[in-house]
């Protein structure tokens, strides 16, 4: 194949997305993120989009407020595209030959409790107020790998279970059996009946429309709800393991519900503690049995 060295940023993102991407989500999720590199540097020659510009890049990202592991994440996209242009004669070298990424500080943030969820169900548009539920009741990941593929046709409210589907990540089956806590079946059913007259296929939609991201809206509601504190919708996944552990939940099965196929993962990642939980651990042994000092 002849080199295409003068081919922009963009139109290398464009063919990549188009002769090695097959799967849509994929390629959406692709799509979303390496925009936020186009915005700056789509019309540059792909050649010439290397170090210094990703030093740039993150440089911007941190500005406006992005988390390091995802400005990361879109660098390594970059990279990605460019180790392609090379291997199908697109590009003669990769300008990011030799360039390695700092490992970012882990970023933790405490998940939503019960309270602040209530508080911005309240507020919250109704695409948001069902991330919200099945977000908390069955911890599926946030977006286009999972929750927002989930279709009423995966949803069996009768028997109280719905197949959620499974994110590309290792995973031997496309879904996974998921029942449905008896307390939002009530919800479920009336959501059900409304989508059926209108004849729309998503759980999650937005008049109707499937849904790729929801970060506006959600932040929106957060203010609106008056939370000060950064959460995400991805926090959810965080908060329905650590909610389930925290009143005596079967550890395997938790992780079952999540789509974990080792549950070391769940206790190692996804599982936080309350402040009451740490306070009882402090006070659980014996205290020392120390003098009284005069005073």
């Amino acid at each position: 194949m002849k080199l295409q060295n003068r081919a922009t940023a963009r139109q290398l993102v464009e063919e990549y997305l188009l002769h090695h991407l097959t799967r849509e989500v994929t390629r959406s999720s692709t799509r979303y993120h390496l925009h936020q590199l186009l915005l700056l540097f789509g019309g540059w020659q792909a050649r010439r989009v290397g170090p210094a510009q990703m030093r740039i890049f993150l440089e911007a990202q941190r500005a406006r407020g992005v988390m390091p592991s995802t400005a990361h994440h879109r660098v390594r996209l970059w990279r990605t595209v460019l180790a392609w242009a090379v291997a199908t004669g697109r590009l003669s070298a990769s300008p990011l030959d030799g360039f390695r990424l700092s490992r970012p500080r882990a970023r933790r943030v405490e998940p939503p409790t019960r309270a602040e969820v209530e508080r911005m169900y309240r507020v919250a548009p109704p695409h948001i107020r069902r991330v919200l539920v099945l977000g908390m009741s069955a911890g599926p990941r946030i977006g286009p790998s999972e929750l927002f593929r989930l279709r009423w046709a995966d949803v069996d409210v009768s028997a109280a279970c719905m197949r959620m589907p499974n994110a590309a990540k290792g995973a031997r089956e496309d879904s996974r059996l998921v029942p449905i806590r008896d307390d939002i079946l009530p919800l479920l059913r009336a959501w059900s009946a409304e989508d059926s007259q209108r004849g729309i296929p998503w759980v999650i939609h937005w008049h109707g429309r499937p849904v790729r991201c929801i970060g506006h809206a959600w932040h929106a509601a957060r203010e609106a709800a008056g939370i000060t504190r950064r959460i995400t919708p991805y926090s959810l996944r965080h908060a329905m393991p650590t909610e389930a552990l925290e009143h005596g939940a079967d550890v395997q099965a938790v992780a079952e519900v999540m789509g974990h196929a080792d549950p070391t993962m769940l206790l190692r990642v996804y599982q936080h503690t309350r402040y009451r939980l740490r306070k009882k651990a402090v006070n659980a042994a014996p205290g020392l049995r120390l003098p009284k000092e005069n005073k």
